[in-house]
């Protein structure tokens, strides 16, 4: 039996945020892994700053025949995760540092959270502020130092594997979430606690 993590990491984009990109690059995309790839490597330099959104927007409206303003919607319709957010504020707040680790090409921090919700993290890192972006391990170590802990004191919530993968390598715990209530569920069950 290992002890508890001391941390606990979360991801912006499809954990503490819900939009429905993840349904639009299903629907466009699934097919056609190739666009997919080089679409993803742009929005890795969108996430970093060195591009703006704007070339990211127009590049896959052109790979899908979508309107740009179409695609900017999918991007910035995004609402939070309110279980999960009750959870964390309730459950975890004060008996373990919280952090948010986002690839996010602008600060959108503020316009998913409430004040209060925002209040539950004990470091925020975003890969525009930083220039890093996930799977980089740089960027993991960077909310590491900033929250005063080791990677094997965390316990990483992500929805991407290549993320969790590169969490694990530097000895992370890790959770792929799939809904809110699985990962209320597998938290409970990883910090051993009647939450």
């Amino acid at each position: 039996m290992s002890a508890p993590p001391r941390a606990i990491l979360f991801d912006l984009y499809g954990v503490i945020g819900q939009n429905s990109w993840q349904v639009f690059k299903t629907k466009h995309f699934t097919e056609k892994p190739d666009d997919w790839k080089k679409l993803r490597a742009l929005g890795l330099r969108v996430d970093k700053g060195e591009v703006s959104d704007a070339v990211l927007v127009d590049a896959i409206a052109s790979a899908t025949g979508e309107s740009a303003k179409t695609v900017r919607y999918q991007f910035e319709h995004t609402i939070a995760n309110q279980p999960l957010l009750d959870f964390i504020g309730r459950h975890l707040v004060g008996s373990y540092k919280i952090g948010l680790l986002s690839n996010a090409s602008r600060d959108v921090v503020g316009d998913i959270l409430s004040p209060k919700q925002r209040q539950y993290f004990d470091a925020v890192v975003s890969s525009f502020h930083v220039g890093l972006a996930k799977p980089d391990l740089r960027i993991f170590m960077y909310i590491c130092d900033k929250m005063g802990v080791s990677p094997n004191d965390c316990l990483m919530v992500d929805d991407q594997l290549q993320h969790l993968r590169a969490a694990q390598g530097l000895g992370m715990r890790t959770l792929q979430y799939k809904s809110a209530n699985q990962t209320i569920e597998a938290l409970r069950k990883e910090l051993r606690e009647a939450v």
